[in-house]
């Protein structure tokens, strides 16, 4: 993972101790995880290290994603005290659904590669936790399927499609099965250059040097579900490509499909097409949240892609509060990028964010293992958030404002 030189992101190096051996390799030990960082090594161990690289990369020097954990930790939480803190919850209500805590899943594309069904495993994980999973619009299963992991759960990703008939038939599909949200994504029409993957010979098609080849036989336990299963496919965008499509062809189809030419007219269409929860991911600039917001949308999530884009960006978590005093009362702000920690949902509480979503937290702990690993990361994240307000002094998670943050010196 980037990181400010000399350092790592919060909690990111340290590794449990009671790990037996070849636990690891299962991803049998995610129940002795202590911290998101603990999930990570696991998922390191399991993983060739070019597939973890799919995991952990960004665009070119990978900048952006170091600034978006630096960012976030130079913020500080100022605690008040003397007030009861007995009982706690961070239970929040979203477009007319209680959700038991404050975070939801966020929509992640081409991590079919990670571990096979990875998607039906953080829905499984997210029904149990009582927590909304974006799924994302380059899913390897259909977001019908992933529907049936976890029902009334699903905020479906969109990327809006260079032919529109496409794009109207993806929105019927979220309509049918019943998704919760249209989370119509704006940031990343053009595809991102990740010199990692570029330099492993990770593309389209896969093009992986002997050495790749070799270092992957030291992971037994990711192999042996690969060949069993092959390459991930697609599912998402399967009935849209040719007939006899095998995994790269769709694949490609997909690419060719990937619209650079996106406008405020398409949120006006999917406005018309969507009568639901409409929100747009990818916001940075407080006027853009004011415009989508007057075309309709009922939500915006300040993010940035993960690092993916433009790598000289700024961290989200700077935007946040603009974005959050521009918008209003009335739209529903979110926030993405860079979550390892429940103090980092809290921060972002505090900044203005109705909601959050993670990443890389809950991709550590499915890769690792599975649906557990994948509870386990949201378990985490609950008791370190539940832990801070308490610290905080405010046993409401809805209560967290302006009043309980100090901005970087």
């Amino acid at each position: 993972m980037a990181a400010v030189p000399g350092t790592e992101p919060q909690g990111a190096t340290r590794a449990p101790l009671r790990w037996k051996e070849g636990e690891a390799m299962t991803g049998g030990a995610t129940g002795h995880a202590v911290s998101i960082g603990d999930l990570r090594e696991l998922a390191r161990r399991r993983l060739p290290r070019v597939i973890y690289g799919v995991l952990e990369g960004a665009s070119e020097d990978e900048r952006l994603l170091a600034l978006t954990y630096e960012r976030l930790r130079a913020w500080s939480l100022v605690p008040r005290r003397l007030r009861d803190v007995s009982v706690r919850t961070q239970a929040t209500e979203l477009f007319g659904r209680t959700w038991s805590s404050c975070f939801g899943i966020a929509p992640t594309g081409t991590i079919g590669v990670l571990r096979r069904d990875i998607e039906f495993h953080l829905a499984d994980a997210a029904r149990q936790a009582n927590i909304p999973i974006g799924v994302s619009g380059a899913s390897a299963r259909t977001h019908e399927a992933i529907a049936e992991h976890a029902p009334g759960q699903v905020w479906s990703q969109l990327y809006a499609a260079t032919d529109p008939a496409i794009t109207r038939n993806l929105v019927e599909r979220a309509e049918a099965f019943g998704a919760g949200a249209l989370l119509w994504t704006v940031d990343l029409n053009i595809a991102a250059k990740n010199d990692r993957l570029i330099r492993a010979g990770f593309g389209v098609p896969p093009r992986l040097s002997l050495g790749a080849k070799v270092e992957a036989l030291r992971h037994p336990g990711w192999l042996l579900e690969y060949l069993r299963g092959g390459m991930a496919r697609l599912d998402q965008w399967a009935q849209y490509a040719p007939a006899d499509a095998d995994p790269m062809a769709v694949h490609r189809f997909y690419l060719s499909q990937r619209n650079a030419c996106q406008s405020w007219r398409e949120l006006e269409l999917l406005r018309k097409l969507w009568k639901g929860p409409l929100i747009v991911k990818g916001i940075l600039h407080a006027d853009d949240a004011v415009r989508a917001a007057e075309l309709g949308a009922d939500g915006v999530v300040v993010s940035n892609h993960g690092g993916f884009g433009l790598d000289h960006g700024p961290a989200p978590i700077d935007m946040l509060p603009g974005v959050v005093s521009a918008a209003g009362e009335k739209t529903v702000v979110m926030y993405e990028g860079g979550i390892l920690r429940g103090s980092d949902i809290v921060l972002a509480r505090c900044l203005g964010a109705r909601f959050c979503f993670v990443g890389r937290a809950t991709l550590y702990g499915a890769s690792a293992g599975g649906a557990t690993g994948a509870l386990r990361a949201i378990d985490i994240l609950k008791d370190e958030i539940d832990r801070t307000i308490g610290h905080l002094g405010c046993p409401d998670a809805r209560d967290l404002g302006p009043g309980y943050v100090r901005a970087p010196a």
